[in-house]
């Protein structure tokens, strides 16, 4: 099997076109979905009646569902019963008209959230009870005790583990070519439909991949650094 330069170079570029839906995809789910996990881990935390133990059940239940098949069942669902709905909302958008894209943004949130409210509760427990007495003896209150003393102690602990769920999230984002989106890997392989040289599409998707990874990666050092001098001044 030879290996294509002309072949590959034509994926490349086309990978790099596709490129922003790959990168948009995953920023606004890690984002949506670190704030709902925050709410989530934050519940939890405090043991508010009936809704801890909802989350508590939900997320063990949803975190053993693989995202590949959540994703196309929801596919499923979407395409059953959204002439219903769509009817009943007087909603006059017909389906074909409707980016499947939206598919792949509520299952990689609910499925990124579920792993991303794990580690905050986890980084919760890395903060010492003390910490919350600190800031009730002051006189603030829950919120403010959590948002100007908890939260800004647990960005350090949570940074590494966010680096892998923001890593992890960009590898996964790749499942929603299945419901006929086009990003990184579907863009590199476009060309490959021409030339029928796969290898050159799956080496340039990898390519492109990796140096989205590497990006991330050099940001959370920068970032993981930084809070390093935090928890010294604070310390």
């Amino acid at each position: 099997m030879s290996f294509s330069i002309t072949s590959f170079f034509d994926s490349f570029k086309s990978a790099l076109l596709y490129a922003p839906v790959t990168i948009k995809l995953t920023a606004i789910t890690f984002v949506v979905s670190l704030l709902l996990g925050a709410v989530i881990a934050t519940v939890r935390n405090y043991r508010v009646p009936v809704l801890s133990q909802f989350f508590a059940a939900f997320v063990t239940i949803y975190l053993g569902l693989p995202t590949m098949v959540a994703l196309l069942l929801y596919n499923l669902l979407f395409m059953t019963f959204y002439s219903d709905v769509a009817a009943a909302l007087h909603i006059s958008v017909p389906i074909s008209d409707v980016n499947p894209i939206f598919i792949g943004y509520i299952t990689l949130i609910i499925g990124t959230t579920c792993s991303v409210s794990e580690s905050i509760r986890g980084a919760f427990r890395g903060i010492e009870k003390v910490q919350y007495e600190a800031g009730y003896s002051i006189g603030m209150g829950k919120v403010k005790t959590l948002t100007r003393i908890i939260f800004p102690q647990m960005v350090p602990i949570l940074l590494p583990g966010m680096q892998n769920s923001l890593i992890g999230l960009l590898k996964a984002s790749n499942l929603v070519s299945a419901i006929s989106v086009v990003e990184i890997m579907t863009g590199a392989l476009l060309p490959s439909l021409m030339y029928y040289s796969y290898l050159e599409g799956y080496v340039a998707a990898a390519l492109v991949y990796w140096m989205i990874g590497a990006a991330i990666e050099i940001l959370a050092h920068f970032a993981e650094k930084n809070s390093g001098k935090y928890l010294k001044r604070t310390a």
